[in-house]
């Protein structure tokens, strides 16, 4: 019972995953095209925008509901970047 519980609860978390990639992958590009449009590297980035920005940014990438959606999307990325 609780094992039959964990495999839907691991499925459903999968499944928010492969949903959420498309939508990190954009934010991963969009964060990189504005570094460079800027002509700052990340630290300088980072530096430059508010607090309000940087916990925002912080929620969107270290979120445990993310993290598996985070590390394809960066993977995708440096693979086709």
């Amino acid at each position: 019972m609780i094992g039959n519980i964990i495999m839907i609860m691991l499925g459903v978390y999968i499944l928010i995953s492969l949903v959420l990639v498309p939508v990190q992958y954009r934010y991963l590009a969009g964060l990189e095209a504005e570094q460079k449009r800027n002509g700052q590297n990340q630290s300088e980035y980072y530096q430059s925008k508010g607090v309000a920005e940087q916990v925002l940014h912080a929620n969107a990438q270290g979120n445990p509901l993310f993290i598996l959606a985070n590390v394809t999307a960066y993977n995708i990325y440096k693979i086709t970047h």
